[in-house]
């Protein structure tokens, strides 16, 4: 079991431990395989999100900087992009590799979160299943409700945008590493009490996460920023003599939100041409689409977050941070909305699926390392905690199916989403 709930880490310890794993290899193969053939049958969609940022990408002039800052605040994923393309790799090549990696890449990251939260007590094999599936699950598919499983709903998997794909491998790397900056405080804190200071080498990397992540997408941010804020925010309240460690904080996640703010005047039109605006408000129908969107998309993480009962739930900083970008990012696409050229395009959703992704890789972990405890008891089982691990394996299995009903449904139907 786990003798520390920083991620980072239980991480390093995993990645120290590692040899050959062929049954990983192979998932990871897989998903790549298929991925490359999935996003270069994108391209035959001119109007979808893959399409569109590719010829973005392959308008970039590395001898000219405007054509870059120009077109966009958000340039990882075409930057990528357009550098293999300047190298000779055909355009949609170029935008397939670069979308298949990040995906592989979320994978490679998923696997090594559940393997640290599933703990030593579970065959690799199981983990590697379950990091397989991560990839592959959807929202669960309701006849009537959501008949095209994503739209109007969401998914923390989605096939047509790219830099979704891009910004959920920042996501994995930067929400550890802020809860493991605050872990870091909480070891140091009884040994330096007031005077406790993250050292600034670790500061500097959380800084550099944060903006690699505006720089691949703003969307997941509208979560992370404010449930950060919250965050640390409870926590100065709960320790008020070390104002020095939170100002420290606050200048850490400065530069962020000041990118984040130009990217908000970027696409209000205030940096370049008016393209969109922000709409606040909320209707009934607003509040229980995103309230749906959630139950639908998250209904096994939770699920299992009522079935699992872990004494260091309350401690986990990063399931508390999840479950804040949960929440808020529900909360934002019930009151947040685009006009202009950006009306019904739901750029306020994105932050809902990520996040939704990130509490699937918890509770994915908490509940396999529950049911693997359950498992190794002695004493007589319970058939009440039998049924209701039973029923988690149930909905996990209905979102697996969910998930390939909705690829068969993208080429049967030949739609791009």
């Amino acid at each position: 079991m786990q003798k520390t709930l920083d991620p980072v880490i239980n991480a390093a310890a995993v990645l120290k431990k590692k040899t050959a794993d062929w049954p990983r290899l192979l998932a990871y193969g897989l998903v790549f395989a298929f991925s490359l053939w999935m996003y270069y049958w994108q391209d035959q969609f001119i109007y979808t999100d893959f399409h569109v940022h590719m010829m973005v990408a392959g308008s970039f002039d590395f001898a000219d900087l405007h054509s870059i800052t120009s077109r966009l605040a958000y340039p990882a994923w075409h930057l990528c992009v357009s550098i293999l393309y300047q190298l000779g790799i055909p355009l949609v090549w170029a935008a397939s590799l670069v979308t298949s990696l990040a995906k592989v890449a979320t994978m490679f990251l998923g696997y090594l979160l559940i393997t640290v939260i599933a703990g030593e007590g579970v065959k690799r094999k199981w983990i590697t299943l379950a990091g397989f599936l991560l990839m592959l699950v959807t929202g669960i598919l309701i006849p009537g409700v959501n008949d095209t499983v994503y739209k109007g709903i969401g998914s923390p998997n989605v096939w047509h945008n790219p830099t979704q794909m891009m910004v959920n491998v920042s996501m994995l790397l930067s929400v550890p590493f802020v809860s493991h900056c605050w872990h870091e405080f909480e070891r140091i804190y009884p040994l330096k009490g007031r005077s406790t200071l993250l050292p600034w080498s670790k500061a500097a990397l959380l800084m550099v996460l944060l903006l690699f992540s505006l720089a691949c997408k703003p969307t997941f941010m509208q979560a992370l920023l404010p449930a950060c804020a919250i965050f640390f925010l409870i926590q100065w309240i709960r320790h008020p003599e070390c104002s020095r460690f939170f100002l420290q904080m606050i200048l850490v996640f400065l530069p962020a939100a000041l990118y984040f703010l130009l990217q908000y005047l970027y696409y209000t039109g205030v940096v370049v041409p008016y393209t969109s605006g922000v709409e606040f408000g909320v209707t009934a129908q607003s509040a229980w689409n995103s309230i749906r969107g959630i139950l639908i998309t998250c209904a096994f993480p939770l699920y299992a977050l009522l079935v699992c009962h872990d004494k260091d739930k309350g401690k986990d900083a990063m399931l508390n941070l999840t479950l804040l970008m949960v929440l808020i990012s529900a909360l934002e696409s019930m009151f947040f909305r685009e006009t202009g050229l950006r009306l019904g395009h739901g750029n306020f959703n994105w932050a809902s699926m990520s996040a939704s992704l990130m509490l699937w890789i918890l509770m994915l972990g908490r509940f396999i390392r529950s049911f693997a405890a359950y498992r190794q008891e002695s004493s007589p089982r319970s058939p009440g905690r039998s049924l209701a691990f039973g029923a988690g394996f149930a909905l996990l299995l209905w979102h697996s199916l969910s998930g390939v009903y909705y690829i068969v449904y993208l080429f049967s139907t030949n739609s791009s989403f």
